[in-house]
């Protein structure tokens, strides 16, 4: 029988992130940039782009954006525990695809030391096989972690979920198949407009998809 593999997403698509990385990158451009006035909707703009991306905005040079990272990173493990949370439903959804034989793994622009420590703090490690993180991709929206995951698994395709139009944009950029989550932030029109091929509103939605269209593997 041949590899099925489904990739996540990490942050915003299998655990709670969301005030985690606001609250981390409001006390961190308090520190490093307590002059700068970001609005809300600049904030938003920071989820899905690397951090590397984000940081380059502000900065000029190399050892500036890494500085920053770096100091975004601290707080961020600071405060991760008692911040992080996972979606309902998310546990459930992964028991029942590792019962079935799915192949589970996560592509991520997050560390991939930070995306192990965020599974292990929601009890989730035990269902994910491989996370192919930051330092090992050319970061999304570029389809280099979907190729690895590909090669890695010795497949041609695998379906991809995750919670941001990057996501979305990563899978048409690697033409498989896409599913995007609406239970983070993002939009069923903002998903599909991104090139979703599905969009759902709860994870049990993810298991019904997979068993009424054989041919996404």
């Amino acid at each position: 029988m041949k590899n099925k593999v489904i990739a996540f997403d990490c942050d915003g698509t299998l655990v709670n992130t969301y005030n985690l990385i606001q609250k981390t990158f409001r006390i961190a451009f308090k520190e490093l940039f307590p002059d700068v006035l970001v609005t809300d909707q600049e904030f938003e703009s920071f989820f899905g782009p690397s951090l590397k991306e984000t940081f380059a905005k502000y900065v000029d040079t190399e050892e500036k954006i890494n500085y920053c990272i770096e100091r975004y990173r601290y707080h961020n493990q600071k405060i991760m525990a008692e911040m992080i949370e996972i979606f309902d439903g998310i546990e459930e959804m992964l028991e029942t695809l590792k019962e079935e034989g799915f192949r589970i793994m996560i592509v991520s622009n997050k560390v991939g030391s930070a995306v192990k420590r965020s599974i292990e703090l929601c009890n989730i490690d035990k269902y994910i096989e491989t996370i192919i993180g930051y330092e090992m991709i050319i970061p999304k929206p570029d389809p280099d972690g979907i190729y690895q995951a590909m090669k890695m698994y010795d497949v041609e395709n695998l379906v991809f979920v995750g919670d941001t139009t990057i996501d979305m944009e990563t899978g048409v950029n690697a033409n498989v198949p896409t599913i995007g989550v609406t239970w983070c932030k993002s939009s069923k029109e903002e998903l599909t407009n991104a090139g979703a091929t599905f969009v759902i509103d709860k994870p049990s939605e993810l298991i019904e998809i997979i068993h009424n269209n054989n041919n996404l593997f």
